[in-house]
């Protein structure tokens, strides 16, 4: 973004001493009879106002696990997933009930609208936190490595923001035309010799996950990936990531997984090979082999 932040893009930098909400949202000062707010709420207060209710509106969150999101970001996990299920979350505060709330609250709630998107960016180093599986959980995660080829994005002919009615009824489409790609997907990640091959690793999931399957492969389809691609992604990201840095994994069994996976992958795409999946296997065997690829 350079210099100039977009206006529908707020930075919001964590802090290491971050416990709970009210580091994120605000605080409510009995003595002086009013509400702190931060740049944080202020954003998810701008988001629905009619000037962007319309646009897709960023919160990015800068670093953040120099704190731990399972703490400060605890009542937004939850209230997110409420998202999921069709209902829209809002936030309650602690104020002066006797004081006139803005506009836009409802019954002194404030809704956290669904145009808005939280991003989060993390670095793995000595200074930062790891997350934990609700977070990795209830998070669409992409690694970006140091080694990764630079690319060009080419002419951008518009600069004007992107509708979120527009993306929206975009992203539903997908989903009414690609239902049989995320069904594909999901036979081939519930498969029951699959499910007993990950129960050795204690590997399991939940209706979270065929959700996830259901919005995000047809989406990839649409864009004009394949649905091994898109299953591949999130069956590296969502599952086998939970296997990393273990030290009592059987090597056996990971050898066994990789097997399986090399040998059924053609029944769900032939046009692409499970990488990301894949990698992260061999990684796990050459670590607890000590190197030993033999």
């Amino acid at each position: 973004m350079g210099d100039r932040q977009a206006s529908n893009c707020k930075l919001i930098e964590i802090q290491a001493g971050w416990r709970d909400r009210q580091d994120l949202i605000g605080y409510f000062n009995a003595f002086e009879g009013r509400f702190y707010e931060t740049d944080f709420f202020k954003a998810i207060y701008e988001a629905q106002t009619p000037l962007y209710r319309d646009q897709i509106y960023i919160v990015l969150l800068d670093e953040m696990n120099l704190s731990r999101p399972e703490q400060y970001f605890a009542d937004f996990l939850s209230k997110l997933e409420q998202a999921e299920s069709g209902k829209t979350p809002t936030l309650s505060l602690q104020s002066d009930l006797n004081k006139p709330f803005p506009n836009l609250f409802q019954n002194k709630e404030l809704a956290i609208p669904p145009n808005i998107w939280f991003i989060g960016t993390a670095n793995q180093d000595e200074t930062t936190l790891e997350f934990a599986d609700k977070t990795y959980d209830r998070a669409h995660v992409m690694e970006l490595h140091q080694q990764a080829e630079d690319f060009k994005v080419g002419r951008i002919e518009s600069r004007h923001p992107v509708s979120y009615s527009a993306l929206t009824n975009a992203f539903n489409e997908a989903k009414r035309s690609n239902l049989d790609k995320a069904k594909e997907s999901w036979e081939f990640i519930n498969e029951s010799e699959l499910r007993d091959l990950l129960k050795r690793f204690r590997l399991g999931w939940g209706n979270r996950l065929k959700r996830q399957v259901d919005s995000f492969v047809p989406v990839v389809v649409a864009a004009g990936g394949t649905v091994g691609e898109a299953t591949d992604h999130i069956f590296a990201t969502k599952v086998l990531r939970k296997l990393r840095d273990r030290h009592n994994t059987p090597i056996d069994d990971l050898k066994q997984l990789q097997i399986y996976i090399q040998k059924n992958w053609e029944v769900l795409d032939q046009s692409s090979n499970p990488i990301q999946s894949l990698n992260i296997l061999q990684e796990e065997i050459h670590r607890l082999s000590g190197g030993d690829m033999s």
